[in-house]
């Protein structure tokens, strides 16, 4: 009975050291900072808001994610929607368009860090 109480004491310590980590880097994005476009593991992005693929290419641009991918981009502006969510817009670093079509995107900076398609350069 012991070890269990300990594993599960240990568990939520290892838990919030996690969670802390995270809202650091969180606080710590401000307007300038570079980030990069990472690919997500599903076959579509769910915290930065791209258009959809099909969209893309109705209107001439090149349908890939690919084109994404590795991307270093530049924070342009941060605001808070109504559910309390830090939304980030982007643009890319080299001044180019998404999918040539778009200047920039927005994405939800907590969920993106936390599934990955967004991380922070150093």
């Amino acid at each position: 009975m012991k070890n269990a109480v300990y594993t599960l004491i240990f568990a939520l310590f290892l838990n919030f050291n996690s969670f802390s980590a995270t809202s650091n880097i969180q606080d710590s994005v401000v307007i300038g900072d570079v980030l990069t476009i990472n690919t997500p593991e599903s076959q579509t992005f769910k915290d930065i808001d791209f258009p959809k693929l099909n969209l893309v290419v109705k209107r001439g641009g090149v349908a890939s994610y690919n084109s994404v991918d590795n991307v270093p981009v530049v924070v342009s502006e941060i605001k808070a929607d109504k559910n309390g969510n830090t939304i980030v817009v982007l643009k890319r670093q080299d001044g180019k368009k998404f999918f040539n079509q778009y200047k920039e995107v927005s994405a939800n900076l907590q969920d993106a860090l936390a599934s990955g398609e967004l991380s922070v350069i150093k």
